[in-house]
């Protein structure tokens, strides 16, 4: 594949909600743009896409795809993305370096779940974007319920760019209000072709009032184009382009196409629009990247001669090349062999062989311009979200912003040694996919893995057995409670032991105070006179912070006291600090018990963001997790809920709140501090750490 200048140049994402043909289509691109002998098919698993052992075997995609190809003298680098929900993570890291994007939908079905969500990460990015209807040869297919959908659920300005002629069964072909032209599909599949056709007498009204509609919301952003329509009455096609691509751009149009991608109908056109409609890197202008120096902010325009800006959007692994880096160039240009700098880790790169991508195909690259894709292998230490700069303009560009974890769960290997090799390979999972992690909890002793709902963990875990041979088990996370104490309390303790020679011996007297939520633990020296001599009172403290390891009410850590030491006797010969750290430790065990010990349970600070007739249910549910709802604030047919609720209550959320909401509730959240458990919750919970702490000493 040649060289393309910037301005030949379209990078575009296709999002949708699971299921609705966003591979089918890629892969009948790829086929009219000869990329493929053969229509690729996701029931057969003979996608280019989805060629991954678990993308094929559950007929899904699952990880973001690249397939690069040429169109009428330009090269389309088309990112196919992932509709799972779980798999979200994967739609940021398109939309971060695509310029447009194809939002699809089924024509019988219109707007789904994952169409909304898909769409706020689009207005997030400010995607410019094009709407397709696909499956339009399917039962029920209306094209003029889904468009209407896309401004009901959306509320998108779509119009309509072309009308079906026929639907469901009768799909038949299209009329092109852009040209003014109807073309019928004759063949289908493989053999598919339209030849031109005068406008069927039917569809002549309703193609005119439409044609008018577009030419006026072409020229709508463009006074000269405004000018024109109000004189002529009429748009040449060029004007009718010309001002679409403006007003993708400027993000309030989105123009409509249909087709059915399975039958290979349509798609054509839909292609021709990609090159002619959506923008280039040039239109979309300059990327602002943050100086690596901290010197401020800094432009990196869309130019081959200017100095380096990359960035590694998605990290692949595979089995006979290593890891394979997808790389957007937002300035400057790659070349195989030359240096880089990685400024997020201030680590140097030498890049090796480059490759143009269709899915699982490589094509070497020599070298690629400002705005285009790119694929680099063995990358030492550069990963997803990481930039690639000159050294002579060192910049960090944003990375993709990637949503926080949505599940948790606990996991151990199965069989003892497999430890080191587990958490291998978890990080090399969290590499490739950062919405995938793997943290420690030191109170609970348990490793836990994070992801975006059910699906993703059991497919890592799957991944984890085949890629790197380890089994393991998932199960429900113990909640990391703390201890704490109600009132103040004092006491002492003589540590005393002779056992022939020098003995040991140390008095401590400690006195304790809770202290206000969240300020952790203070420890304060008041003794007077040398009663404990001040080489020792380092090892006090020693022996206190060791007691905070460990409350007397489950066992959990000590939070949020203040312990002054302001007694103690001491032995000439027989005291050390191992006898003062010992007598401090059992004198702070003392002293908590005698303080009214209380059990602490971490909260969460959530959003819930649900469709406007669930709100009522979700909210019924939070407070049946002991939530506090903080308030609620409307956004378009959305409601964002505000609450607090225990994370004992938070088990397996997402996946209750999608099933509360028809799959269209979505939800974050992060800690916020520690609560007093309620008295009779506290004393189960006790209870239930006490038999699992028994039934273990048994097992062993």
């Amino acid at each position: 594949m040649k060289e393309y200048g910037t301005e030949q140049i379209r990078n575009v994402a296709l999002v949708a909600h699971h299921g609705v043909g966003k591979t089918s289509l890629a892969e009948a691109m790829l086929f009219l743009a000869k990329a493929n002998s053969r229509l690729g098919r996701v029931a057969d698993g003979s996608t280019m896409l989805d060629y991954g052992a678990d993308e094929i075997e559950r007929q899904m995609t699952i990880n973001l795809g690249l397939a690069q190809f040429e169109w009428q003298g330009h090269k389309i680098n088309l990112i196919d993305t992932p509709g799972y929900l779980d798999f979200v993570g994967d739609v940021h890291s398109a939309l971060r370096v695509a310029d447009s994007a194809l939002l699809v939908i089924r024509a019988n079905a219109g707007v789904e779940v994952g169409t909304e969500v898909v769409w706020e990460i689009l207005k997030q990015e400010k995607t410019p974007t094009l709407a397709v209807v696909n499956m339009m040869d399917k039962e029920h297919a209306s094209f003029r319920n889904a468009l209407q959908s896309l401004h009901d659920r959306l509320g998108l300005n779509a119009v309509a760019t072309q009308l079906p002629i026929g639907e469901a069964e009768s799909f038949g072909g299209i009329v092109d209000l852009i040209e003014n032209k109807a073309y019928l599909f004759e063949g289908r599949g493989m053999e598919e072709h339209s030849k031109e056709v005068p406008i069927p007498d039917e569809l002549a009204t309703a193609a005119a009032e439409a044609r008018a509609f577009l030419m006026e919301e072409a020229a709508t952003g463009d006074e000269e184009l405004m000018e024109k329509f109000i004189g002529r009455g009429e748009l040449s096609v060029e004007d009718i382009r010309k001002g679409l691509c403006e007003r993708v751009v400027q993000g309030d149009l989105t123009p409509v196409f249909c087709c059915s991608a399975h039958g290979n109908l349509g798609v054509r056109e839909v292609l021709d629009e990609v090159v002619d409609v959506l923008p280039s890197p040039l239109d979309v202008g300059t990327e602002i990247a943050r100086s690596a120096n901290g010197d401020g902010e800094v432009r990196c325009p869309p130019d081959s001669d200017q100095p380096l800006a990359a960035l590694v959007y998605k990290t692949l692994s595979e089995q006979h090349l290593g890891d394979l880096s997808l790389v957007r160039i937002f300035s400057g240009h790659l070349e195989a062999g030359m240096e880089a700098m990685n400024t997020t880790r201030g680590r140097s790169e030498k890049l090796g062989t480059l490759y143009h991508v269709i899915g699982k195909e490589r094509f070497d690259c020599k070298r690629a311009s400002a705005g285009d894709m790119v694929a680099a292998v063995k990358l030492r230490e550069t990963h997803t979200g990481d930039t690639l700069a000159a050294k002579s303009r060192p910049v960090v560009l944003a990375p993709p912003d990637f949503p926080g974890p949505a599940t948790a769960e606990c996991i151990r290997s199965k069989n003892k040694g497999d430890e080191e090799k587990m958490v291998q390979g978890l990080t090399r999972l969290h590499e490739e996919d950062p919405t995938f992690a793997r943290v420690y909890e030191p109170s609970t002793h348990e490793s836990l893995v994070l992801g975006m709902g059910d699906l993703q963990l059991e497919i890592m875990v799957e991944r984890l057995r085949k890629r790197f041979g380890v089994d393991v088990v998932l199960t429900k996370p113990h909640v990391p409670y703390r201890e704490t104490v109600r009132g103040n309390a004092q006491d002492e303790y003589r540590h005393k032991k002779q056992t022939g020679g020098r003995g040991q011996f140390g008095e401590v007297h400690l006195r304790i105070e809770p202290l206000q939520r969240g300020e952790g633990f203070k420890f304060l020296n008041e003794v007077k006179g040398g009663v404990i001599p001040t080489q020792f009172i380092p090892a006090v403290e020693k022996g206190v912070v060791a007691g905070l390891d460990r409350g007397p009410v489950a066992g959990y850590p000590v939070v949020d006291v203040q312990v002054a030491v302001f007694f103690g006797k001491a032995h000439d010969v027989d005291s050390s600090e191992m006898a003062f750290k010992i007598a401090a430790e059992t004198c702070f065990h003392q002293v908590m018990l005698k303080a009214g010990p209380v059990l602490l349970e971490p909260i969460e600070e959530m959003t819930v963001r649900v469709p406007e007739e669930f709100l009522g249910d979700v909210m019924g549910d939070l407070s049946s997790r002991r939530g506090r709802i903080l308030g609620t604030e409307a956004d378009g047919h959305y409601q964002e809920i505000r609450a607090t609720v225990p994370a004992a209550e938070l088990y397996k959320y997402s996946t209750h709140l999608r099933s509360l909401t028809q799959g269209r509730g979505m939800h974050a959240s992060t800690f916020s501090h520690y609560e007093e458990v309620p008295r009779e919750l506290a004393e189960r919970v006790v209870a239930a750490i006490r038999s699992e702490k028994e039934a273990g000493a048994h097992a062993t």
